[in-house]
């Protein structure tokens, strides 16, 4: 018996070594990683000191514990892309805890395959864009996702101490994702408290003191991990300076992402004349280059917010829906999710590669198109072989809970719609999440066949229902495979032209390293629909680098001082009609080839100060296209 099971565990560890190192080379060998958007190359340059000059924990967005133990990697061995190789071993470390389950629920070797190709097919099929274009928010949906589906499929026990110990991977990953991304773990929570009452709904006898301790434990020890989290963060930034700056930064991302800025007219000048901001001054809040201003700060902010606020409550502008501001009424939202349903189920027979009003220029369906088919896909498989077979009273204890997922599905994607962030990087892990929530279901409640077969128990795949679904969901993954193949393909040959331009400005940047550069926040961000970014494990430089975006979310923190007081200068106003003097660089501002900058004049003549852009230099891509412009702030009389 000793030795069968050795060799079953071995047999089991091959198995997922292989699908593993399979999902890692498919990504690896077509396509290069990439951070995907520049958040995570902000995160990446603060964590591996390339923003400083020295690493830090204070990444803003991950919490401190975590980022202090990547920034203390970075410290150790500078060279090695610590935060790019974190993200990588989570997002395929998930996958692989996945497989770890499969292999050990089915019970025959052809069942196994089976299950390891469809979940091999689905994480290629359906987020191999995600897998290649890395970003932080998605991870930690991964981590979520991955906690919800080995909780629904762990083993029952009676034994508390067992439950926990079984349990504590998926409860590690909630707080891992926690860490990660807050409020993605967050918004996912509601699909983890579905999953609780699920599995406890299901023990034979519920109301027992030992499921009270089983699951109110396992709760309790989440909840201790989450808040230990959180407080080592809370301290780590208690400084007045961080305290400040988070201040800034909580209303900065509130009227940005949530609330708008209400337009500098004839209504709302008043307002704005009273907290002391100027039509030359609201542009920079336009155009995200706040960090030019000083007097832009955590209390002007709060006061537009306010104003916004109180707008919404006036019926002006903003919808004010159970005491919170959001952008859509709860009838606009329903309108653009029920448009969103009917569009997916509309363009759901014209084919991957045809086009459809979903896809995108390329005529390959979008993830969330695709990610929405296999929802649709995993909700009639639920029905099918959960639902319609099982015994009366089962059936209606499955009708309920799927009914219960649709709503809170319907809920979440409800929020989204009402505050306007159906953004991909945040309904994508929500696709994953109801994605592992359904695959948990229907192989907690997939019925089995108590007879023996060939001396063996039938297990999830027996019949030739499941047989047929399982083939037919192998050939729909397969076809998403290629979709998502393509589309990948086509944003990676779109990044590679913005890269060229990205490292032109790089390269020139570091060939005048006695200077300093201000960048232009979108011109910045990307071309041609393509982010600037950068592959993660090629061409690795994790050293300084002598400029900064005039207005990132890590602008006006401590780490940004930190950044100009280096360079030495006290604030970009002065830094860029500083002339070079001592150890203090000149500072210029740069961006995309051509650009107006007739607002940065208008703002320096507002503030008294006689000094215009003029473009001194141009930055040339390899291929010898003009990709930028340098500009030095010139007195009128010079």
């Amino acid at each position: 018996m000793t030795d069968r099971r050795t060799k079953g565990t071995v047999g089991r560890w091959c198995a997922v070594s292989c699908f593993t190192l399979a999902l890692v080379l498919v990504p690896a060998v077509f396509f290069d990683f990439y951070y995907d958007l520049n958040d995570d190359t902000a995160i990446k340059d603060i964590l591996s000191g390339t923003y400083t000059g020295a690493p830090s924990g204070y990444s803003i967005q991950m919490l401190f514990p975590l980022s202090w133990v990547i920034a203390a990697a970075y410290r150790v061995l500078p060279a090695v892309p610590w935060y790019g190789l974190f993200l990588c071993v989570c997002q395929f470390g998930v996958f692989s805890l996945m497989a770890w389950r499969l292999v050990g629920l089915m019970k025959r070797n052809i069942t196994r395959f089976a299950a390891l190709c469809v979940l091999g097919l689905a994480a290629l099929g359906l987020f191999l864009r995600e897998l290649t274009m890395i970003q932080y928010s998605v991870t930690s949906g991964l981590c979520m996702a991955c906690a919800v589906f080995l909780f629904l499929t762990g083993d029952r026990t009676d034994k508390p101490s067992a439950f926990f110990r079984r349990n504590a991977v998926p409860a590690l990953l909630v707080v891992l994702s926690f860490m990660i991304r807050t409020e993605m773990c967050m918004m996912l929570m509601p699909f983890l408290a579905f999953a609780g009452l699920v599995k406890w709904g299901g023990e034979e006898r519920i109301f027992t003191a030992a499921n009270f301790r089983k699951y109110l434990f396992l709760f309790a020890g989440a909840m201790i991990g989450i808040l230990a989290a959180f407080s080592l963060d809370s301290l780590a930034y208690s400084g007045s300076e961080w305290q400040s700056f988070r201040r800034f930064f909580d209303a900065r991302t509130k009227l940005y992402d949530f609330y708008d800025l209400p337009p500098y007219d004839a209504e709302n000048e008043e307002f704005y004349a009273s907290i002391g901001l100027s039509r030359e001054s609201f542009t920079l809040l336009e155009n995200y280059n706040f960090a030019l201003d000083e007097s832009i700060d955590a209390w002007m902010l709060e006061s537009i917010a306010a104003y916004q606020r109180q707008r919404a409550y006036e019926g002006k502008g903003l919808h004010a829906t159970l005491g919170y501001v959001t952008k859509n009424s709860p009838g606009e939202a329903l309108w653009l999710y029920r448009a969103h349903l009917l569009s997916g189920i509309g363009s759901l027979g014209r084919g991957f590669l045809k086009g459809s009003p979903a896809a995108g220029e390329t005529g390959a369906l979008s993830g969330e198109a695709v990610g929405g088919y296999a929802v649709l896909g995993a909700y009639a498989i639920y029905v099918l072989v959960c639902v319609l077979p099982a015994s009366r009273g089962k059936k209606w204890r499955n009708v309920v809970k799927i009914l219960a997922l649709a709503v809170i599905r319907s809920v979440l994607w409800l929020y989204l719609y009402m505050v306007d962030r159906a953004l991909s990087r945040v309904t994508i892990p929500l696709l994953m999440a109801e994605l592992s929530v359904l695959s948990g279901l229907i192989l907690a409640d997939c019925p089995r066949d108590t007879h023996k077969a060939h001396g063996k128990e039938a297990d999830f795949l027996g019949g030739m229902t499941n047989t047929v679904i399982c083939i037919l969901g192998i050939l729909f993954l397969a076809a998403a495979f290629w979709n998502g193949f393509n589309r990948t393909a086509n944003e990676y040959q779109a990044r590679a032209l913005a890269d060229e331009r990205w490292d032109a400005l790089k390269g020139y940047c570091a060939a005048n390293e006695d200077c300093f550069y201000v960048i232009d926040v979108y011109s910045s961000t990307s071309y041609n629909g393509a982010p600037y970014s950068e592959k993660i494990f090629k061409n690795v430089d994790n050293s300084y680098r002598n400029f900064d975006i005039c207005g990132g979310w890590a602008a006006k923190s401590p780490l940004y001082r930190s950044k100009l007081a280096r360079a030495g200068f006290r604030d970009v106003q002065n830094a860029l009609c500083a002339r070079k003097t001592g150890a203090g660089a000149k500072a210029y501002f740069v961006a995309s080839f051509d650009k107006d900058l007739s607002w940065l004049g208008a703002y320096y003549e507002k503030r008294g100060i006689a000094a215009a852009p003029v473009c001194v230099d141009t930055i040339y891509t390899s291929a010898g296209t003009p990709a930028f412009s340098v500009y030095e702030l010139r007195a009128a009389d010079s």
